[in-house]
């Protein structure tokens, strides 16, 4: 009876239980409308398994696999994203990983039945990226609210050392996640998780013997009659495995200010520390980051000391300079104009430097080498900083793989500066958000290497000045005049890189209440100068009386209306990309017939004892009010402690701003 009552318990489990089998989708899964424990998720994934081991063939040896299987649920148009996947394999030489075994089916509720349409060979596009990397990609078929995908494929890999990161979460919930990991004890790797990610995974380790069978061949020859002899051999030995298995995994939420949002998911990656295989030696692969910037230096110095093929321009340019800083800046402009990025990275060249300065075409390698090497022939003290962009992480321990992407720098007596020739719109000394990933590795050609902050120190500014006065009928007419200087400008420019009348319909669909006209811009592409806009405006309906009193905000354009940091709580630091001064002075012309009755008081708010600071003053002289708004904001990263504290001074500079100035007739 026992026995009886456990097998019907046993039944009602498997059951109720979801099946996560390929081709097992339910009914029930397509037909749901929201997610049940996030009801803001457009997608899910179901169900996500990832399984990595080592195959061995007595020919070929062993071989990397990964396989992967995803089921995914999209709730609505935002989640079709969802329904198009790359997968990026790398190779070098005739060593190549390769995508294999892909299918997939997107399932669709249709007249009450459920059906299923395959993922055909014509959505399926390969691509090569660069020499290094190629690029699968393929999008399901027939997606629409509601449906369900899934997909499986293999990546077979000949490179046995690297084995790639386990991704344990997504920007959209996981409902069930398996992943693991089986290595042959010959590989000794060690694990590390994202210390950034608040989750926390159980890695379930164990281990188990393997047998590897295979069949020998002996040939002999006796009394001119040549047999073959067979013989059966085996391999045997032990696996570690690593396994994570857990439900219900929240999203990564997006929240402001943060700098790159996949930097908090949780992952664990793998680092080969030694490999010990029956009858060989110890081989040790933990490395220094000494050591894996002095490999790579070895094969970027070939093409830092090729010369020729610019020395003649060079040469020409130069002509009379002896100051340091100017050589910098006429040759830093020099390869901007000549070479155009074609928005690859990597810290390798595509083709070669005198193929990229020929054909006026390269990767971020072929123009920030090519800069680095005449800087160095213009006898400067100049090295590559091989650095790794927001997408790709932040290495977390030395390795090759960690870095993909190099900028330039020039060690000057009483400077140091950092060079990035990709990007048209960067003066001297700035770097596109792209390379402004914390820190980078400096590597020297005698082999030695230093971390370099890639975070900006230099403060960059907004200025504002903004005059309001009245007519007769207390409508304002007033005039502004911005400048914008170093990260502020470069911001502007990336923005607003229209025509002025453009930037004027632009312009007037901001300030939805004002007449603008006379606008200004100068310096919109002398991308080493300020940038300076000023216009005229016409209020429509700019006060409010009641009563006989004008009630007026006087932060017309520019007030900080909402908070940013809505939340309640926070979970990642929040990164203010660089630091920043936004001073702005009014002055607020009294009209006639009108007395000023009331206005803000004047106050300082601080946060952690100056490292933001707010200042706000107002001073009455006759006719004439003058306010003087300042935010300082010296330090650009908050721990997600700091939190409470930066939405309460928030808050404070809002209720500054918004609060309104009240005349009164005289």
């Amino acid at each position: 009876m026992r026995k009886l009552l456990s097998l019907l318990f046993l039944f009602t489990i498997s059951a109720g239980a979801q099946d996560y089998r390929f081709g097992k989708v339910s009914e029930e899964e397509v037909l749901e409308k929201v997610y049940p424990l996030d009801s803001t998720a457009n997608a899910a994934v179901l169900y996500k398994s990832q399984d990595t081991h080592y195959e061995v063939n007595q020919h070929t040896g062993f071989t990397l696999v990964t396989d992967v299987y995803e089921r995914i649920k999209i709730y609505n148009k935002d989640g079709f994203d969802w329904a198009t996947k790359e997968i990026t394999v790398y190779q070098d030489g005739s060593d190549r990983e390769k995508v294999t075994n892909l299918k997939g089916y997107t399932y669709n509720m249709e007249d009450g039945k459920l059906e299923d349409e395959k993922l055909r060979n014509d959505g399926i596009f390969d691509e090569e990226i660069n020499k290094y990397h190629l690029k699968t990609k393929f999008t399901m078929p027939a997606v629409k609210e509601g449906s369900v995908i899934e997909f499986s494929y293999s990546i077979r890999s000949p490179f046995l050392i690297s084995i790639d990161e386990t991704r344990l979460q997504y920007s959209i919930p996981i409902k069930h996640l398996e992943a693991r990991v089986k290595i042959p004890e010959f590989f000794i790797f060690k694990m590390h998780s994202n210390l950034k990610s608040p989750l926390i995974f159980d890695i379930e380790q164990d281990r188990e013997s393997f047998k590897y069978s295979y069949q020998q061949s002996n040939r002999r020859m006796s009394d001119y009659v040549v047999s073959t002899d067979y013989s059966t051999n085996s391999v045997d030995y032990m696996q570690n495995i690593y396994s994570i298995e857990k439900d219900n995994i929240p999203a990564l939420k997006q929240e402001p200010f943060v700098d790159y949002l996949q930097n908090y998911a949780a992952f664990i990656k793998w680092e080969l520390m030694y490999t010990k295989f029956p009858s060989s030696p110890i081989k040790n692969y933990s490395q220094s980051w000494e050591s894996v910037t002095k490999t790579i230096y070895e094969g970027l110095g070939r093409e830092l000391d090729q010369q020729g093929y610019y020395r003649k321009d060079i040469d020409k340019l130069l002509s009379g300079i002896s100051n340091p800083a100017t050589k910098v800046a006429m040759i830093y402009a020099y390869v901007k104009n000549k070479v155009k990025w074609n928005n690859f990275v990597g810290y390798y060249t595509d083709n070669g430097l005198k193929s990229a300065y020929k054909d006026g075409v390269g990767n971020c390698a072929d123009i920030n080498l090519m800069l680095t090497s005449m800087l160095k022939y213009a006898g400067l003290k100049a090295n590559p900083v091989l650095l790794s962009t927001p997408d790709n992480g932040i290495p977390v321990f030395p390795t090759r793989n960690g870095f993909n992407y190099v900028i330039s720098c020039v060690e000057l007596p009483n400077q140091t500066i950092l060079l990035d020739a990709t990007d048209p719109l960067a003066s001297v000394g700035e770097l596109p958000k792209r390379a402004r990933n914390f820190q980078g590795r400096l590597i020297r050609e005698k082999g030695t290497s230093a971390w370099v902050d890639l975070i900006p120190t230099a403060f960059s500014e907004v200025k504002s000045f903004l005059y309001i006065g009245f007519d007769e009928e207390l409508k304002i007419q007033g005039k502004t005049s911005k400048i914008h200087q170093g990260l502020h400008a470069k911001r502007f420019r990336e923005n607003n890189g229209m025509s002025d009348e453009k930037y004027l319909e632009k312009l007037e669909e901001k300030l939805a209440n004002y007449a603008v006209s006379e606008l200004a811009v100068e310096n919109r592409k002398a991308v080493n100068k300020n940038i300076q806009e000023t216009y005229t405006f016409t209020g429509k309906n700019p006060v409010e009386e009641i009563n006989g009193k004008i009630y007026l905000q006087p932060f017309l354009f520019d007030a900080m209306e909402e908070n940013p940091f809505k939340a309640e709580e926070r979970s990642y630091p929040v990164f203010f990309d660089f630091p920043s001064t936004q001073d702005e002075s009014i002055t607020l012309m009294i009209p006639e017939g009108y007395v000023l009755e009331s206005f803000p008081e004047s106050g300082i708010i601080q946060l952690n004892g100056g490292e933001v600071k707010y200042t706000f003053l107002v001073q009455q002289n006759g006719m004439v009010l003058n306010i003087k708004s300042k935010l300082d904001m010296a330090k650009t990263v908050f721990a997600a402690e700091d939190y409470d504290g930066l939405k309460k001074f928030y808050n404070q500079i809002i209720e500054k701003q918004t609060e309104a100035i009240v005349l009164s007739k005289a």
